[in-house]
């Protein structure tokens, strides 16, 4: 029952008023809960689903052992993690997040490159959104520098 009460309250939070989103982030308001990865060997773990929302848990950044240094590591009392996600189709993706956690998006070593960067729509609990262009192949989403030990992450394909 406790259980059921902290998630309702962290979606509320999350929420606060109702918003319209644009289509492609309307899966935003139904979070599944995913684990963030502390090192490479846990990533099969903690994959993310293409078009779902994740409620996500990061852990304290000293615990994480990123695959490529992050951008902005962040200090001793930041959170950060890494997720899995399966890119089947060359396009444009979104990544919306719940937090200002610094995002790097890394295959086979190399960091790709975001193409934009905005907020998300007022009251959505969306607190950043980054595009980019991404080949089909295994990437890595490694969040870093963040505030908080839980958010909500959500990769959808824009183009």
């Amino acid at each position: 029952m406790k259980i059921m009460l902290f998630i309702w309250l962290v979606i509320t939070s999350l929420f606060g008023q109702e918003t319209a989103l644009p289509s492609a982030l309307n899966a935003w308001k139904s979070l599944s809960y995913v684990n963030a990865a502390t090192s490479a060997e846990e990533l099969p773990h903690a994959s993310l689903t293409l078009n779902s929302a994740s409620y996500i848990g990061l852990h304290n950044t000293p615990k994480v052992h990123y695959v490529t240094t992050p951008t902005n590591e962040g200090g001793t009392v930041s959170y950060g993690g890494m997720f899995q996600i399966q890119i089947k189709e060359s396009g444009i993706y979104r990544i919306a997040l719940g937090n200002p956690s610094w995002v790097d998006m890394i295959k086979d070593g190399k960091a790709a490159k975001s193409i934009a960067h905005q907020g998300g729509p007022q009251g959505s609990g969306i607190r950043k959104m980054l595009d980019y262009p991404l080949e089909s192949g295994v990437y890595i989403l490694q969040l870093s520098a963040g505030a908080d030990s839980t958010t909500a992450v959500m990769i959808t394909k824009i183009k």
